[in-house]
């Protein structure tokens, strides 16, 4: 799961920076400030976008739906993502917010301004330490009280729309506590779950070797539900080239919209670059590629396609993840969720 140094290393542009200031705006301190303001601002008063000034400013775009863009841990082409984002400038307007920042606007006070979370985090919640043998390891700490009860109250609201795509399946799998069922809520939330170095434990009583990936994969993606708002305006196949998983997925959670004609099996991912036991021992996986679910009260979208500009430039991907996006805004997607309502935390 790495991607190139190369694309990590652009000048400075106009959407770089933009990005790091996006940022900044949205630091930890920023927040400890804003309860430090003055008459008008409320000292001690709820956190809110006022009490930060309005909150993030937009980023990009100029349409109705107010997406939150959020991302962490993995390095990622950020220019032509963002150019992907941009093309969807007349329909949505995107803001961009990296963790640990981005957990406050799990708070409803703060996601009242915006429609849609658009998620890209890979490894949420997980952090670098170093042993005294001077070893990095990534270590996964549970999410704090405070989160677990914003997330939860995010859901059961219902009000906005979740979409999550590529690496996000590897957020949190490791530390979110048990919902209802007994399995990591967050991981019941999307649906599915990977880590390409550590074993999944504990995912619905079992436990996975690491999860593999199979980087530049030719795809031939085929509609499966031709009748869904998100699948409109897609011919019934066409071709993709892009990172397929082979991790945990639950077909009998979800609702299909597309599926691909690789088949996901251990052999195909030994001799995937930079780690040569990945996928090693994995049962044959999904070829769900992506589905419409629910959390609670919220309709919920995972897209597994999205690592790279093979991806972001292609047409067809642009068009299923707008519409998802549309989908989520929507009133339709709102009221499909509150008619199958899942319950997923305690």
């Amino acid at each position: 799961m790495t991607t190139s140094d190369d694309n990590n290393k652009k000048g400075l542009s106009r959407r770089t920076m933009f990005g790091a200031a996006a940022v900044a705006a949205a630091a930890i301190p920023a927040f400890s400030a804003a309860r430090a303001q003055p008459a008008g601002r409320g000292e001690g008063g709820p956190i809110n976008s006022t009490s930060l000034g309005g909150g993030l400013p937009p980023q990009g775009g100029q349409g109705k739906i107010r997406v939150l863009f959020i991302s962490a841990y993995h390095a990622f082409d950020r220019e032509n993502l963002f150019r992907c984002l941009d093309r969807m400038g007349t329909e949505i307007t995107w803001t961009h917010v990296e963790h640990p920042a981005a957990e406050h606007f799990f708070d409803p006070a703060l996601a009242k301004d915006y429609d849609v979370f658009l998620n890209y985090d890979c490894f949420a919640g997980s952090k670098m330490e170093t042993g005294a043998d001077g070893r990095r390891t990534r270590v996964s700490p549970p999410p704090s009280k405070k989160l677990q009860a914003d997330m939860k109250r995010l859901m059961t609201n219902g009000d906005k729309g979740f979409v999550f795509f590529h690496h996000s399946l590897a957020s949190w799998v490791h530390s979110w506590p048990a919902g209802v069922n007994g399995s990591n809520a967050y991981v019941e939330m999307l649906g599915g779950a990977a880590d390409w170095g550590t074993p999944l434990k504990n995912i619905r009583g079992k436990t996975y070797p690491p999860s593999g990936y199979r980087q530049g994969t030719e795809q031939r993606i085929t509609v499966v539900d031709k009748a869904h708002p998100i699948t409109q305006g897609l011919p019934e196949q066409f071709d993709l080239i892009d990172e397929t998983y082979l991790c945990p997925m639950f077909e009998d959670s979800v609702h299909c919209l597309t599926r691909t004609n690789f088949i996901p099996t251990a052999d195909k991912f030994a001799m995937s670059p930079n780690m040569s036991n990945v996928g090693a021992g994995h049962e044959p996986g999904s070829t769900m590629t992506s589905w419409v679910k629910t959390a609670e009260n919220s309709p919920i979208v995972y897209i597994q396609h999205g690592h790279d500009n093979n991806s972001w430039s292609n047409p067809y991907f642009q068009k299923l993840l707008l519409n998802s996006i549309k989908w989520g805004a929507s009133p339709e997607s709102k009221t499909w969720a509150k008619a199958n309502s899942k319950r997923i935390f305690v």
